[in-house]
């Protein structure tokens, strides 16, 4: 990651605990990086430091936070990414008045939407069999329970395909969550995602536990119908995917509104199929007080799926 090493000598990165100190900054700096992602909160990056570990890194933009606001809002985010499988754990932070770093465990997996979207191979997405899709919603929906259960005033704020990081085996590793939280009271600069962007929010800080709601409905038929919401794959691409399944109920056979990869499975688990598009639809209703709680998502994905 290339950087001006002369003005960080004496800055370190600092480590939460249960990590272990295998790299420092300059070590940081110094690795082979490649960008992975430009997001909302800023640049992702994959790091290959020389000792052969690889990180992930997140490289913020706009943040404004004077460091003892910064070093509170990260140590609560890490608190929370520790205490749940489901999280992107965080490791350790940097912190000056221009630079502010946070490093993840990476995934070699990549994300979702790289595997539903981005033309890995064919091979790979063969491997979202629909046992793997429904586990992987019921881990994002799990994750978030547990997210919403901290507190009344406790989101995500920013779920997408591209913030669910998977592992080898195909466990979720959510990322992003609650870093909005870093740029109060500057949110009017963030730009969300409007694909699963739910109609009552429009600025950051708007976003609540019903709107993470919403965005997970957004995600749960991206999983199902394998297309992607606006602004998934590039400015203007992509479908708006509540009201496109919301035409397809009333014009088409329901089996021609999921994934064409799935179809072979519609006769075993068709019933799991419309059950959960069902509850997609409802997590989707544009009155955030008609949407069900991740509680009671979470509880049906487990029941329908028999997880």
């Amino acid at each position: 990651m290339a950087q001006n090493q002369t003005t960080l000598v004496n800055q370190k990165l600092v480590f939460f605990e249960n990590t272990k100190r295998e790299y420092d900054l300059v070590d940081l700096l110094k690795s082979e990086a490649t960008v992975l992602g430009k997001g909302t909160f800023g640049n992702s990056y994959k790091a290959e430091l020389e000792n052969g570990k690889i990180v992930f890194v997140k490289r913020l933009k706009d943040c404004c936070l004077v460091e003892n606001e910064f070093i509170k809002k990260i140590q609560e985010l890490a608190k929370l990414s520790d205490h749940h499988q489901s999280l992107l754990p965080l490791r350790a932070y940097y912190y000056s008045k221009d630079e502010k770093l946070l490093v993840f465990d990476y995934m070699p997996m990549s994300n979702l939407a790289s595997l539903l979207h981005e033309g890995v191979g064919v091979a790979k997405k063969s491997q979202l069999t629909w046992q793997v899709r429904t586990r992987i919603a019921y881990e994002v929906a799990s994750g978030l329970e547990f997210l919403h259960t901290q507190g009344s005033d406790v989101c995500h704020g920013n779920i997408t395909s591209s913030n669910v990081l998977l592992t080898n085996s195909f466990d979720v590793r959510l990322s992003d969550q609650g870093l909005f939280g870093l740029f109060m009271p500057n949110t009017m600069l963030l730009v969300l995602n409007v694909g699963y962007q739910a109609p009552e929010v429009g600025y950051a800080y708007n976003l609540c536990q019903k709107s993470d709601v919403y965005s997970f409905g957004g995600l749960l038929l991206e999983l199902l119908t394998g297309k992607a919401p606006l602004d998934t794959v590039g400015k203007n691409k992509g479908i708006d995917l509540p009201s496109w399944v919301r035409k397809m109920f009333q014009e088409n056979p329901i089996i021609d509104v999921f994934d064409k990869s799935m179809v072979k499975n519609y006769q075993e688990f068709g019933d799991q199929m419309v059950q959960l598009l069902q509850l997609a639809i409802c997590c989707t209703f544009k009155n955030p007080t008609k949407r069900p709680s991740m509680v009671a998502v979470a509880n049906q994905i487990k029941r329908t799926c028999r997880l």
